[in-house]
């Protein structure tokens, strides 16, 4: 018998009798799993941090929310299904019966790390209720499925269908699954410009709903107030850290498929850590070709660069333990050139993946994937041969198998997130309300507020009209310095700005805001007017619509004139905000000198005009 088997023989008969049954290693090897399983679950921190420095700072703490809900949510779903799914192991509930905690802490952290790339992909317009029930979905029983398929002995592991660290089980699952969702939910409003909605066939396909306009940038004056600009990056450094955190979690997720550090198993360890390293650094010398031969300059873009070692790290996972590690550095080369090669077509196809997720865990997965079959290089824990090392008419088998299971994990990866995204669609709506994602998901999905919105008009204007948010209209309501009427005519405005409704209407808008740039001119010749008067103006205008007796024409003019006061109103306001932002340093106003104290100094001035009027 070999030692670590008699050692594990013997700390069997030493335990407890209560313990023999979950005795099912060597005491190395469970504090092996666990340590690797916590690196693991660390990247979900790197995926939070790389996911908000992309997605704009109004939708920062909304990532944050998903990536960790993903990690708690999956805890649950995964002990009491996906495992069970997965492996054939019934969780214990109630009785003892032999759990391998060790085994199941490692497999969940590769699930949430498959869930999580939804989160990155759907940045900054899908619903928080609806991301939450795809990733239970996926977690529980998505993954669990294909991973019984080449883990669990299913029927791809008795083809043998090799797939050491998950490149296509983990990450081209979640990169399958985000591409379709992807699809269906559309791209971020105002990221392309010249956005051309689904035709024919594909609109059907897709479900889609809306118009090309829909998706463009905001025509409507409270709209574009309200419209912050997508950028390519908001945060570089959170990128390039959370890149890093994600470098050294997958120096934990390769390793820790050994599953054990004792029967020799250390030193295959040792190997895949070193081959993933050398996969990173051939996906980051990619970049610098990238920017040489695409770009043609020598200026690397840090999208690049950490688009390319991801790629480099998903391509090395499922071959990290059987190719050489110079090899391995033309593995990671090839994968990160899928990935970059990936964002570029997605780009022109108009295929709005927030962080790059689907170029960086598809493709390169599926690459690491085949390379098992054409890489392989015998040694001390492995016998295996591929095509470049001589292995003949069974490398081109076990190429043969590879395909198949890419085909077979991809197509059902595919089917069940188009399901799910549907029935999530159906049931309660899968993209958020139009008017949340112009405002921020982090104010309008968990009321984070520093307090600017509530002294916008054009967003309370917005808010109030968003049908899922009525609750959290009303409490804002009752915090806002100008209320914003919900009536004109003394009939309600119905104004709908829910994502899967049509733009509003020009027309529509102009009741209830009027367009300010009309008044621009008038407003700059007009005497300095005052809060209470422009309170009084609103009311007068109401009052007298309320009779009926007033013709339209007057009404409409005794309505832009209180317009207008409501105009410099604003104005003072964002004067004191941008001093606020400045930390106290003096405001000039429109018709007063340097004040001190921001908010409160243009808050001063409108009670002194108040009083003057």
């Amino acid at each position: 018998m070999d030692r670590d088997m008699l050692w594990i023989e013997i700390m069997r008969d030493a335990a407890l009798p209560q313990c023999k049954a979950e005795r099912i290693r060597h005491r190395a090897d469970t504090v092996f799993l666990l340590m690797m399983g916590g690196r693991v679950l660390a990247m979900q921190t790197g995926f939070a941090m790389l996911e908000a420095a992309y997605a704009r700072p109004m939708n920062a703490a909304n990532i944050m929310m998903k990536n960790m809900m993903d990690l708690f949510l999956g805890s649950i779903v995964f002990y009491f299904f996906g495992y069970w799914l997965a492996f054939g192991v019934q969780p214990l509930i109630f009785e003892e019966t032999g759990f391998d905690f060790s085994l199941w802490f490692l497999h969940l952290s590769y699930a949430t790390t498959s869930a999580t790339i939804d989160s990155g992909a759907l940045a900054g317009r899908v619903s928080f209720i609806a991301y939450l029930v795809l990733s239970v979905l996926l977690t529980g029983f998505i993954y669990p499925i294909v991973v019984y398929w080449a883990w669990g002995a299913g029927w791809l592991q008795e083809l043998g269908y090799i797939d050491f660290a998950g490149s296509s089980l983990v990450h081209m699952v979640g990169a399958i699954s985000a591409l379709v969702s992807v699809c269906i939910c559309g791209p971020r409003i105002g990221k392309y410009p010249d956005y051309r909605a689904w035709k024919g066939i594909w609109r059907v396909i897709f479900v889609e709903r809306n118009n090309s306009e829909y998706y463009q940038l905001p025509e409507l004056e409270i709209e574009k107030a309200v419209f912050t600009k997508i950028k390519p990056c908001n945060n570089p450094v959170q990128l390039l850290f959370g890149t890093f955190l994600l470098l050294v979690g997958f120096l934990g997720f390769n390793p820790a498929s050994t599953l054990a550090t004792t029967l020799n198993t250390d030193l295959l360890s040792a190997r895949t850590t070193v081959t993933t390293l050398m996969a990173a650094s051939g996906g980051a010398m990619a970049s610098i070709l990238w920017a040489l031969i695409v770009r043609r300059h020598l200026i690397i873009k840090v999208p690049d660069l950490t688009n390319a070692v991801l790629g480099g790290l998903v391509s090395s996972c499922a071959c990290c333990h059987v190719i050489p590690p110079v090899i391995m550095l033309f593995v990671g080369f090839v994968g990160a050139l899928l990935t970059l090669s990936t964002c570029v077509l997605m780009e022109r196809r108009q295929l709005d993946d927030t962080v790059g997720a689907v170029a960086a865990h598809g493709c390169p997965a599926a690459w690491g994937t085949l390379c098992v079959a054409i890489f392989a290089q015998p040694h001390c824990q492995s016998d295996l041969r591929g095509l470049v090392f001589g292995g003949g008419q069974a490398a081109w088998e076990q190429l043969g198998i590879q395909c198949i299971g890419l085909v077979a994990i991809a197509a059902f990866a595919a089917v069940s997130t188009y399901i799910c995204v549907l029935g999530i669609d159906l049931i309660g709506g899968f993209r958020c309300n139009r008017a949340c994602e112009l405002i921020g998901l982090d104010f309008t999905e968990h009321d984070i507020d520093d307090g600017a919105l509530r002294l916008e008009e054009k967003s309370m204007t917005l808010m109030t009209h968003s049908p899922v948010r009525d609750c959290l209209v009303e409490r804002v309501k009752r915090n806002i310095t100008m209320p914003t009427e919900d009536k004109i005519n003394g009939e309600a405005v119905d104004v709908q700005t829910s994502g899967g409704d049509t733009p509003i209407p020009p027309e529509e808008y102009k009741t209830v805001s009027p367009d300010i740039d009309e008044t621009e001119e008038k407003v700059a010749a007009a005497p300095p007017p005052a809060l209470q008067a422009a309170r009084t103006g609103m009311k007068a205008s109401h009052s007298h619509t309320s009779q009926s007796q007033v013709d339209l024409e007057e009404e409409v003019k005794e309505l832009r004139k209180a317009v207008q006061k409501m105009s410099h109103t604003i104005t003072m306001l964002v004067h004191g905000r941008s001093a606020d932002s400045e930390n106290g340093q003096a405001v000039v106003g429109s018709n007063a000198g340097s004040r001190q104290g921001g908010r409160r100094a243009a808050l001063d001035q409108l009670l002194q005009e108040a009083e003057l009027m």
